[in-house]
């Protein structure tokens, strides 16, 4: 049998059993919040792991983004220098074949292909379509009687009255109804003359209309063939004149051939003339390129470590020389087109000087320097063959007084004779 405590050992063991449970309570406590913490790291460490993660794709996909952006940056820059080289190229193969271009082409111009024949518009008005005729009005249907049934069976015998009433009601109602009918019978005619009336003067109207249209039409065409044959009869005149040597228009037909000639973008050729019809001499004025409107690069590249487009330049002997046969194939070029478009034998000797139109370093204003000067004879230039020569030694064959550096713009002396 189990001794029982006394009050003060009892009390100590309520105690003592009161901190046991603190203790475990404690202890729980600590338990779970050490649990919880544990939880709280873990999820911190996942977030951060899933952050990291989220970093290392975004600086791939940002390193494959300026990747990309590199490479399409430097097929760009490289594609520009293709482009740059392909015009170039362009440019000075035409700045070299001056000459041979035009032999291509014949220089001369037939006025003829300056005739003009009218062209008329086609006739439109809105008032071509003729009105649709209106619709015809017609007689309405006559109306008809119709007598109220009468009553059958035993109501036979009691309704007669009743009937006879109905059916005298009802022939006064078809008389009033007929009457209406003749009525508008008779109008009938009336209506049908007004609504032809109408629609005659509304189409007497659209003819008037059409008629006044045509005739402005017709007054149009014989303007525009006045103002044409009057341009073909000045034209008549001026091939007459041509045809005649008139001094004017010799010069405004060969403004019209050095007008026609057709250079390459990069450089601009003007050719002033004076021609003397006793002497049946051309006196030209050929205003050349200078040397700086030549491109002087010979190509460009793509350095990709710098990142820059670098121009590789022509060598000095390269830009003197191209400058040098420019300004002899122009010379020979002019001389050629003179003549093969002067199919009328106008001109029996050109007399050229060819300058260069450039700004004077010591005054800095514009100044023409003479390059070239040469007096040649029909009958001697048309035995050349200029799809076989080359341009300095047909110059020196022609006599030519030349420059002796043109790239330098050094000027040739200009005296009475250069026709020598």
């Amino acid at each position: 049998m189990a001794r029982r405590r006394g009050f003060f050992a009892e009390l100590q063991h309520q105690a003592a059993v009161a901190e046991r449970d603190r203790q475990r309570a404690n202890a729980a406590a600590v338990r779970l919040a050490q649990s919880e913490l544990r939880e709280a790291e873990r999820a911190f460490a996942a977030a951060q792991r899933a952050e990291a993660a989220a970093a290392r794709a975004e600086a791939h996909a940002y390193a494959e983004a300026e990747r990309e952006a590199k490479r399409l940056h430097v097929a760009a820059q490289e594609a520009h220098v293709e482009a740059l080289n392909s015009e170039l190229a362009s440019q000075l193969a035409d700045i070299d074949s001056v000459l041979t271009w035009t032999l291509s082409f014949d220089d001369h111009v037939d006025l003829e292909e300056l005739r003009q024949v009218v062209e008329h518009p086609p006739f439109a008005s809105p008032h071509e379509v003729p009105l649709p005729p209106p619709t015809p009005i017609t007689v309405p249907p006559e109306p008809t009687f119709i007598e109220p049934p009468a009553p059958t069976g035993l109501g036979a015998v009691f309704s007669k009255k009743k009937h006879a009433t109905a059916v005298e009601e009802a022939r006064a109602r078809f008389g009033q109804q007929h009457a209406v009918w003749q009525a508008e019978v008779a109008a009938v005619p009336m209506r049908q003359l007004d609504q032809m009336s109408r629609y005659q003067a509304a189409e007497a109207e659209r003819v008037s209309r059409l008629a006044a249209d045509r005739a402005i039409y017709e007054e149009q065409c014989r303007q525009r063939q006045e103002q044409i044959d009057g341009q073909n009869a000045e034209l008549d005149e001026l091939i007459a004149r041509l045809e005649a040597g008139d001094k004017q228009v010799v010069e405004d037909y060969f403004g019209i051939v050095f007008g026609n000639s057709v250079y390459p973008d990069v450089i601009t050729v003007d050719v002033d003339h004076t021609y003397r019809a006793d002497e049946k001499e051309l006196e030209l004025a050929v205003h050349l390129p200078s040397p700086d409107d030549i491109p002087s690069a010979r190509s460009y590249r793509y350095v990709k470590a710098k990142d820059e487009i670098v121009e590789t330049s022509q060598t000095a002997k390269e830009q003197r020389d191209r400058y040098t046969n420019l300004v002899f194939g122009i010379v020979l070029r002019t001389l050629h087109e003179v003549w093969e478009s002067d199919r009328l034998g106008h001109v029996d000797t050109v007399a050229l000087t060819a300058g260069a139109d450039h700004i004077d370093p010591a005054t800095g204003r514009m100044r023409t320097t003479p390059l070239v000067a040469v007096a040649v004879e029909r009958s001697e230039f048309e035995a050349i063959d200029l799809a076989h020569v080359t341009p300095a030694e047909t110059l020196k064959h022609l006599k030519a007084v030349v420059s002796k550096n043109p790239h330098a713009l050094a000027p040739i002396e200009l005296t009475s004779g250069v026709r020598g």
